[in-house]
């Protein structure tokens, strides 16, 4: 790769750092957050609980005969006191979908819905009155619950979990002196194998700022650090038997899956005031698609109603019909960006090769038509998480995946540890077409995530 020398007026470098520093936290202290992978769409920046941030999905390395998805809302919450309460959204459908057939439509949808129980004396706003040892402590004065449902097209619906408990937010070591107590407590099993969780978790995400700054704003020299280093978030995460994925149930012959996860919340009609049914306002696939995809992603200076915001409304079996998304992958702004930060020469546009691993997979690893039972004129390109559940559990999982030689791991799925920042960078500079890109990332600072993950279900750490 051919470098050249750059510098940057310092100034520069300080408004770069405001910049990032202001649409991380302003989360926290306004009340408002970033949507799909944090910081992504205008719509969904106030609206944080439906504020999907992060979609995980990979082989249980102590189930291997299962898949864990985990779908992560309403992130950069506050570390936990007795008077910080994040509750998942009462009104709101929540929902995880995985395609086996590369169509972009689901063929097995797991929807969750929520319900309140407020006991709260009036004015105050504690939710916890005393220390809390279970979620059955009449200390627990509000309390969600939650049915969890399985849904395939041309089925009824089956209810897998009702009345199902939700962990509920961190109140401090005073108040719940054994969190993992409470999250035993907010396991429910699945009929048929299987398992959720739904609760509170310290945030997982493995972000590095100084490497984001490259890739979206083509800025050099901003510190290294991970704004979600004390923040948590919530999740539904599942662990389903990968029969239960699989095209025709079959996860030897059919291995692929593609994965996105939906929130949808009531609409009214207006005019008439009568139930309007449900309006999807957010969507997760792969790691910080947008950021790196689209330019008017940030809800600080982003455009509502852009690529961003029709993103979140969109379904993937429309992705093939939408030009202008196909148009920002084919050429996008990211390499631009990280040469001039880096003055590593970009590659040439079009892109033939982000278009594959964006929107068809990777051709010997994460294809629809890797599937032997998939009909090949059916697939669709579409921007999903995809995954081969074939792909064995790496003993020794590396946060540069496929480049550090660990087949296992995003863009094959995504695990907690996988460095999507890096490999975002690798992957706009050419490094699935052979460029070495290694130099790139090497010597960065943030290698792990915030907290370490659990050994078994499900794997997040406790909160803050």
């Amino acid at each position: 790769m051919r470098v050249r020398q750059l510098t940057l007026p310092a100034s520069s470098v300080a408004l770069a750092c405001a910049v990032l520093a202001a649409g991380w936290f302003a989360g926290p202290v306004s009340g408002q957050a970033g949507a799909a992978s944090h910081v992504d769409a205008p719509s969904t920046f106030a609206d944080l609980p439906r504020d999907g941030s992060d979609l995980y999905a990979f082989t249980s390395p102590d189930a291997p005969d299962t898949v864990t998805i985990a779908a992560d809302y309403h992130a950069l919450q506050l570390p936990g006191s007795p008077l910080t309460l994040y509750p998942f959204a009462t009104d709101t459908r929540f929902e995880v979908h995985v395609d086996s057939t590369g169509d972009g439509k689901a063929e097995v949808t797991y929807r969750y819905a929520f319900r309140t129980e407020d006991k709260r004396p009036p004015g105050t706003g504690a939710a916890v009155s005393a220390p809390v040892r279970s979620l059955a402590d009449d200390a627990v004065r509000f309390r969600q619950t939650y049915t969890l449902q399985e849904l395939r097209p041309g089925r009824p619906a089956r209810t897998l979990v009702e009345n199902g408990a939700v962990a509920p937010s961190y109140a401090g070591g005073r108040l719940m002196p054994d969190y993992d107590a409470l999250r035993r407590d907010a396991t429910a099993q699945l009929p048929g194998g299987g398992r959720t969780y739904v609760g509170q978790i310290a945030d997982s995400f493995l972000f590095n700022v100084g490497l984001y700054a490259k890739i979206r704003f083509g800025i050099p020299l901003v510190p290294e650090f991970n704004p979600v280093q004390f923040t948590n978030a919530n999740t539904m995460t599942l662990q389903i038997p990968k029969k239960d994925l699989a095209l025709r149930g079959d996860p030897q012959r059919n291995p692929v899956i593609g994965i996105w996860a939906t929130a949808s919340r009531r609409s009214l009609d207006v005019q008439g005031g009568e139930d309007a049914g449900w309006v999807q306002v957010s969507r997760m696939g792969q790691p910080h698609f947008t950021e790196t995809m689209f330019p008017d992603g940030l809800p600080l200076i982003g455009t509502p109603g852009g690529l961003s915001d029709q993103y979140q409304s969109r379904t993937p079996d429309r992705d093939g019909d939408w030009e202008a998304m196909i148009e920002q992958v084919r050429e996008p702004f990211g390499p631009r960006n990280i040469s001039l930060a880096t003055g590593t020469e970009p590659p040439d546009n079009p892109r033939p090769d982000l278009v594959e691993y964006l929107l068809h997979g990777l051709k010997k690893v994460t294809a629809h038509t890797l599937n032997k039972d998939v009909d090949a004129k059916a697939v669709r390109p579409a921007e999903v998480l995809r995954l081969n559940m074939a792909t064995p559990v790496s003993q020794q999982p590396q946060r540069e995946t496929m480049f550090d030689g660990d087949p296992e791991g995003y863009p094959n799925g995504r695990r907690f540890t996988d460095d999507t920042d890096a490999l975002q960078m690798r992957f706009l500079m050419g490094g699935l077409t052979g460029v070495q890109t290694d130099a790139l990332t090497k010597h960065a600072l943030v290698k792990t995530p915030p907290k370490p993950s659990t050994r078994t279900f499900p794997y997040r750490p406790l909160p803050h």
